[in-house]
């Protein structure tokens, strides 16, 4: 059932999307969003804080941000901050010792209507396990590193509950508004690409490349489910460029069991592949092109059609990196001039705001707000809430709380908008 509601969401999304009159790239350069024209005859500086480190835009040219303090920017074409906010798994900078605590939001990805964002996630837990935990001589844990995707509704903060955590493959591309690509498992023996349907945590396993079998990750598929285009090799050494041999839903799954007598089906033959060390790719919306990243910067690349070998096309912006090619044409510079200068206030997105989160596993919990007002803490498991507790900062600094439970929990801090979570092993 699962490929076929994909498949009808995605026809859904085909015919809803209105063709534009021009494309664009968006992508960062010297820490700042632009937009340009993939030939790079027209460019438009779109921020002027510095601070950003990736950037998407919606088929509308809505664009999604990461900026400083694990914070994501909603940004209007001409650089308006339509939202600012944390995620629920921007934990801060890595702590020291044996600190369950993610690492986040990565790489965030607006979908095509602009309504969500998918992020990338990294977790490492410490478990206390026999004869290995800090009571030990010496303290010892049980450590795991796991990754994953996360969405966040783009207008604000977005807790885990509303659409689950998607473990697994990551590097998040929207198929529709409803579909995303993952790529990259960070296991072996597990397809390169899967689809998930938003709101379900079973996956429909698609694309496998054996060549090698290093992987490929940053795989996207083209609007017309007939390219498409990831990173290989040791190194991310080699970029590679497919056609589909077969409507990507409902194809054949891989058998990956060793010595298999299954006869596997590719279900994307490789055209051709281009040497280097690649950042990230995307495709074009007619599929008929590309821009990719490297250290020198942006190439755009034509793809040929019928599969044939194509070159690795020009340099076009030397020294930016992280291009995301959408329908919505660059607005004219007139738009810009009309466009509010940034304040000193905002000149450090998200500095201002950020809510710090250190939990002991006796329980006392520190929550360090940036004002004054009502601050509340609260354990679960799972869903179930095991302890709470609130108090009132009457202005910027450290509130103490002491939550009385045992066993591993998440303990949640909120202040106004703003949260922050912790994952630990409570002694009670």
């Amino acid at each position: 059932m699962l490929p076929r509601l994909i498949a009808a969401a995605i026809a859904l999304s085909l015919v809803a999307a209105a063709p534009a009159a021009a494309d664009s790239i968006a992508y960062i350069q010297n820490g700042d969003v632009w937009l340009a024209t993939p030939d790079g005859a027209r460019k438009q500086q779109v921020t002027h804080t510095g601070g950003y480190y990736y950037v998407s835009q919606a088929d509308d040219g809505t664009m999604a941000a990461l900026v400083g303090g694990e914070h994501i920017q909603k940004l209007s074409r001409t650089g308006q901050v339509l939202a600012d906010f944390p995620t629920y798994v921007s934990d801060g900078a890595p702590a020291a010792g044996g600190v369950t605590q993610f690492h986040g939001p990565f790489d965030p990805e607006i979908s095509p209507d602009g309504s969500k964002i998918a992020f990338e996630y990294f977790n490492d837990t410490y478990d206390a396990e026999p004869g290995c935990n800090e009571l030990t001589v010496p303290p010892c844990f049980a450590y795991t590193q796991s990754q994953g995707v996360g969405i966040t509704n783009s207008t604000g903060f977005t807790g885990v509950d509303a659409y689950g955590i998607l473990t697994g493959w990551i590097a998040p591309h929207w198929v529709s508004n409803d579909v995303l690509l993952r790529s990259s498992p960070g296991a072996n023996l597990n397809d390169d690409a899967v689809f998930t349907r938003v709101g379900e945590t079973t996956n429909d396993h698609w694309f496998y490349d054996p060549n090698q079998g290093l992987g490929v990750k940053d795989v996207e598929l083209s609007r017309d489910l007939q390219t498409v285009v990831g990173i290989a090799g040791f190194n991310d050494e080699k970029l590679r460029v497919y056609r589909t041999t077969m409507s990507p839903f409902g194809a054949p799954d891989w058998d990956h069991t060793p010595f298999t007598n299954h006869e596997n089906v590719p279900v994307a033959q490789q055209c051709y592949e281009l040497p280097g060390k690649f950042d990230n790719t995307t495709l074009a919306p007619s599929s008929k092109a590309m821009a990719y990243s490297t250290a020198e910067g942006i190439f755009v690349a034509a793809i040929p059609d019928n599969c044939a070998p194509g070159d690795a096309g020009a340099l076009v912006f030397p020294g930016a990196k992280y291009p995301d090619w959408g329908p919505a044409d660059v607005p004219p510079a007139s738009a810009f001039e009309a466009t509010p200068a940034p304040t000193t206030e905002t000149a450090k997105p998200g500095a201002a705001r950020k809510l710090a989160l250190s939990v002991s596993r006796a329980g006392k919990v520190k929550v360090t707000v940036p004002g004054a007002g009502k601050v509340k803490v609260t354990a679960k498991r799972k869903r179930r809430t095991i302890a709470s507790a609130s108090k009132t900062a009457k202005a910027a600094g450290t509130v103490t709380f002491k939550l009385k439970a045992r066993g591993r929990v998440t303990v949640t801090a909120t202040f106004q908008k703003l949260s922050a979570h912790r994952t630990v092993t409570l002694r009670g």
